[in-house]
């Protein structure tokens, strides 16, 4: 995987999602006079987004705010996006606020204490749920609703993706956020184990274990048949670590029990950790008797040596180290990608890496057999809202249209078409099938004026994620592929089809709710102290130093008296809201 596609495919933290700044909700002032329709110019004058033609008959300026996550070097304004936006459209993009980091937090929390002087456009500001949701019921920012209505990319993208339209209408019935759609498959089935093919030939006659049955008795014969052949019981049946990317195994192995996705590590915080979606009520999956006997099941494979006894404590380096020692001492570990040989395999180079396999999902003793499955946010850093202050709805909305064509897509991703990426037909595409594009990497020092452009620019994605894509599960899947056999992206691909089989309904999954209220602050601390004591309980369950029967009944009577009935009641009020406003 590019770390291009990497940074783009990455989950943002749960925290940050329910938290709200004090100083962000007090005193934003009153909202400007609510403005009549543009009637100055003919030229901007538009009756819904589908009538707006770009290029426009005469040049229209839009100030925009920008929060900036990772600025490379490079700025908006001095950008080849920019430009290209310019040339297609007509509209000049002035970045009156092109700010990245604190600097940019603090100076939007004072721009929106000025209602008279807010910008045009919110191209990115990283708000959470909750605070466009008071924003927009300030009337600092416009509902987009009915210009959306008319906007045939937003409807294309939301036929497309199906949960998308219901992920950005907040609670009051309103879209106050065009969006950005960036489908990572992969993504969404990071939770994947990884074994090694040669002790599998060896010791299994080739077969992978399809069932928790199976994978103990694999995991048995790795420890006593020194399939390394170096007269030592110096075998790892399986190992992990808490803080890599999806390097913890508990997720994987709770899922041949119950649907459950709660990692330890926060390294990849997952939405609503643990809770699940059954017949629009949401439970706790860590309070059921089958995570309990997921749990035991886990304990076993500690207790008799078949998982690592270092995996709740060796860090990143350990981990590493281990499994690529030169006597080769591991037979399985999980990953979001393959952990062994990782400089091979990143550097999409032949190496020991291609001894190892994914793994379905195996399945549990009560036939479960499911695949982790993580939620896509389609809200991003907050991509494209208007201020009450834009004088152009119409035009403003159909520039995010415009944005989420497959060209501007790619321009927003890639740079100028032939140099940052091309068209084509030819070769494999990462689905497998035929491409519709490839890409080409620009380096940093890339002599824009020799090749014949006006000045020196950056690209769009040195600079942030402040992108409005339709990159969509298919049409990231069209990207052409150069060497399949060694390329991160198509092994990881490959590894996602095979867990889709064994997905959960996309409606068993809490989506990312706003909350408001003292809900807001109930759930945030909720989140830290229920969360922080049930990972807390299920690495002392697995490795014993608490009972699983005899301490099961106090693990939950400290949960309800931490607060778990008032914790999932709260979930469920704004799921409720959240259902209502997408009208389901």
């Amino acid at each position: 995987m590019s770390k291009r596609a990497f940074l783009t495919g990455k989950m943002t933290a749960f925290i940050t999602s329910i938290a709200i700044s004090a100083v962000v909700l007090g005193g934003c002032g009153k909202p400007p006079a609510a403005k009549t329709p543009a009637a100055e110019d003919e030229a901007f004058n538009f009756a819904s987004v589908k009538d707006v033609k770009f290029p426009l008959k005469k040049k229209l300026e839009f100030t925009v705010f920008v929060y900036a996550t990772a600025t490379g070097g490079g700025t908006y304004q001095n950008n080849y996006v920019t430009d290209w936006i310019e040339e297609k459209t007509n509209i000049h993009l002035n970045y009156v606020y092109d700010l990245d980091g604190d600097d940019a937090k603090t100076k939007l929390n004072l721009v929106m204490t000025d209602a008279a002087g807010l910008p045009d456009i919110f191209l990115a500001t990283n708000w959470t749920k909750s605070e466009v949701l008071s924003y927009g019921q300030q009337g600092l920012l416009i509902p987009l609703n009915k210009y959306l209505k008319d906007a045939p990319g937003w409807n294309k993208l939301n036929e497309k993706s199906p949960t998308r339209k219901a992920d950005l209408t907040m609670i009051d019935g309103n879209v106050y956020t065009y969006g950005d759609d960036n489908e990572c498959y992969h993504c969404m089935f990071q939770n994947r184990m990884w074994i090694y093919m040669p002790w599998v030939n060896k010791l299994n006659g080739g077969k992978i274990p399809q069932t928790t049955g199976e994978l103990y008795e694999y995991l048995k014969k790795v420890k006593t048949q020194d399939p390394n052949g170096n007269g030592l019981a110096d075998e790892i049946p399986m190992t992990g670590f808490i803080g890599g990317w999806s390097t913890d195994p508990t997720v994987w192995i709770t899922n041949a029990f119950v649907e459950c996705n709660n990692p330890l590590s926060n390294t990849n915080p997952t939405v609503a950790a643990g809770l699940v979606v059954h017949n629009g009520r949401i439970g706790y999956s860590v309070i059921t008797p089958e995570y309990k006997n997921a749990l035991k099941y886990i304990h076993k494979l500690y207790k008799e040596g078949l998982l690592d006894n270092q995996t709740f404590t060796q860090d990143n380096t350990q981990f590493t180290a281990l499994l690529n020692s030169d006597e080769h001492l591991v037979a399985v570990h999980p990953g979001g990608a393959i952990n062994a040989d990782g400089d091979h395999f990143w550097a999409k180079k032949p190496g020991e890496w291609q001894n190892w396999v994914c793994f379905a999902p195996v399945e549990g003793p009560a036939g479960v057999r499911l695949a982790a499955r993580n939620i896509t946010s389609y809200f991003g850093s907050c991509t494209g809202s208007l201020s009450a202050n834009c004088k152009y709805p119409e035009i403003a909305v159909a520039l995010f249209d415009f944005l989420t064509s497959e060209e501007a897509t790619n321009v927003q991703i890639y740079g100028p078409e032939g140099y940052g990426w091309d068209w084509t037909d030819k070769g494999t595409a990462l689905s497998g099938g035929t491409p519709k594009y490839e890409y080409h990497t620009i380096p940093t020092d890339f002599d824009w004026t020799g090749h014949g452009f006006p000045k020196k620019y950056t690209n769009w994605y040195y600079v942030s994620d402040a992108m409005i894509r339709c990159s969509t599960v298919d049409f990231r899947a069209a990207l052409k592929i150069d060497k399949p056999d060694v390329d991160v992206e198509y092994i990881l691909q490959k590894a996602a089809e095979k867990y889709d089989k064994y997905a959960p309904d996309v409606t068993t999954l809490v989506p990312n709710l706003a909350f408001t209220g003292d809900d807001r602050q109930a759930v945030s601390e909720y989140t830290l102290t229920i969360g922080g004591f049930v990972n807390q309980a299920a690495v002392q369950f697995i490795t014993g130093d608490m009972d699983i029967d005899k301490d099961w009944d106090s693990y939950i009577s400290r949960l309800k008296s931490m607060g778990m009935d008032d914790y999932i009641a709260r979930y469920q009020k704004a799921y409720d809201a959240y259902m209502a406003a997408a009208g389901k």
